[in-house]
């Protein structure tokens, strides 16, 4: 009872090591990304930098645009990221200042992706309209 105890333990670690990694390298990767002014305009969002508290407002605008290639899965890890490192802020932070300054950094990247995402939707979105508006005609 007890290796089976200690195996779940370790399995349960290192799927959560698994998952913070591959999520940090999704937020990496939307960071290169350049936002549209199309898209600034959009979330009011001026200047390089978005908050970590603005990712459920940028996530609700994301819902409202059509899915582009099947990517929600991968903003529902982002979410559940976002959600984590909200926890270890709360609670590591008083403890470890360093910890409560690295996961809110994160958010603000979990918040840039999500940007990156409506961008990547809008774009869609008009790609769409335009297509169909030039049929038409």
């Amino acid at each position: 009872m007890i290796l089976a105890a200690c195996i779940l333990v370790i399995s349960l670690a290192l799927l959560m090591q698994f998952f913070v990694s591959y999520c940090r390298l999704q937020v990496a990767a939307s960071r290169r990304v350049e936002l549209s002014d199309f898209a600034r305009e959009a979330t009011g969002i001026s200047g390089q930098g978005v908050s970590g508290d603005e990712f459920l407002r940028l996530r609700k605008l994301v819902d409202l645009c059509p899915e582009t290639n099947g990517r929600g899965s991968k903003l529902g890890a982002i979410h559940a990221y976002h959600a984590f490192l909200g926890m270890v802020r709360i609670l590591f932070g008083p403890l470890v200042p360093a910890a409560a300054a690295w996961a809110t950094t994160e958010r603000a990247g979990c918040s840039y992706y999500a940007a990156v995402a409506l961008d990547a939707r809008i774009s869609h979105t008009r790609r769409i309209y335009e297509n169909d508006f030039i049929a038409l005609q």
